[in-house]
């Protein structure tokens, strides 16, 4: 995290732990006010990859799941990386800020791994990958007036008017992203002007921490994969397809075969659903779902987000066996104790 920027979060009662800001000192009161309200959120749990050079398109093409060769400047989109075996390694953000010049925006906790990973494959390539994630501060803002207290404040005119749109310009991009109950929009800027946002939006918005801004996040639909899932789950598993970040007209990539296979021979057996928990005890990504009338050995699915709600209740995002899904019989615990609502 950018010294200049953290010190101005600490200042302004962010708590943090190894660098990621956790709340603002009332975590039941962020949880509620996502809802209804406007919020800002630092992003620092989230990585930042620029690829740039002048085979960077080829480079990016080759191995993501979406076309990255007809992205525009100016444009976002989602991009899965898979195994030769189809399964995913990470899911990114990818927007075109220039020419030849991305940013990758992935969970925190994969980067070292999927930076390192991506080396190995630039060979002879005019490529180049930068992890900007200690200077680069990133900025989650939603709310029913977000995106007003946006253009007041930004140095960017007209703001992206479209899901999956950007403005750039020389200090900051904007993205918007898939709204959840209200506009979402992501902005990767500098110390200076990030500071000036944020004091903007201070005089209206609610300041949140990491766990309220997944919260949205699981409310718009968007998957994720961390450290605990890689390599579970087949793009169509996350619903990429429905959410701009799977192409299945573009060229070959690691998996494709298996993916395309899937798409136009097979049948899915297993999908994203958003799910309900009404426990105390905590849920976490990776939690084995139960059913009774699953016979499958790995279980009738796998939790791969989930966040507290602000009535208590657990949200979040699973991979279930349609037919569970269908029998309405999931549950946290092998004895069924634990009843999963499911929101087909």
């Amino acid at each position: 995290m950018n010294s200049d920027w953290k010190s101005y979060l600490t200042n302004n009662g962010a708590e943090l732990v190894q660098d990621i800001v956790v709340s603002f000192g009332n975590i039941e009161q962020e949880r509620h006010i996502v809802g209804s309200g406007d919020v800002m959120c630092d992003l620092s749990h989230l990585a930042i990859l620029e690829v740039c050079g002048e085979d960077s398109i080829e480079f990016l093409q080759n191995q993501f799941t979406n076309d990255v060769a007809t992205l525009a400047v100016g444009k976002s989109q989602f991009d899965g990386w898979c195994t030769p075996k189809g399964r995913l390694l990470a899911l990114f953000r990818v927007t075109r800020v220039a020419e030849d010049r991305f940013l990758l925006i992935l969970p925190r906790d994969l980067v070292e791994g999927v930076e390192k990973k991506l080396q190995m494959f630039i060979f002879r390539s005019k490529v180049t990958i930068n992890n900007l994630s200690e200077d680069a501060v990133r900025i989650g803002l939603s709310g029913p007036k977000a995106e007003a207290q946006l253009s007041a404040v930004a140095e960017a005119s007209p703001l992206p008017s479209e899901v999956d749109s950007a403005v750039i310009t020389d200090k900051c991009t904007i993205v918007r992203l898939r709204p959840g109950p209200h506009p979402r929009f992501l902005v990767v800027t500098e110390a200076e002007p990030a500071q000036k946002i944020w004091s903007h939006f201070d005089v209206q918005s609610a300041p949140i921490g990491r766990g309220a801004w997944e919260l949205l996040k699981i409310r718009a639909g968007v998957p994720s994969v961390f450290l605990q899932t890689q390599e579970s789950f087949v793009p169509q598993m996350l619903n990429l397809q429905a959410i701009n970040g799977l192409s299945f007209q573009k060229g070959c990539y690691p998996g494709q075969e298996v993916v395309a296979r899937m798409e136009y021979l097979g049948k899915l057996k297993r999908k994203m659903f958003s799910i309900f928990i009404h426990e105390e005890s905590a849920p976490t990504i990776g939690s084995k779902l139960y059913s009774a009338s699953s016979t499958s050995a790995q279980g009738a699915g796998e939790v791969i987000a989930i966040e507290k709600d602000g009535d208590g209740a657990w949200e979040g995002l699973a991979v279930i066996e349609v037919s569970a899904a269908e029998a309405d019989d999931v549950t946290l615990s092998e004895d069924g104790a634990i009843p999963v609502i499911i929101i087909q």
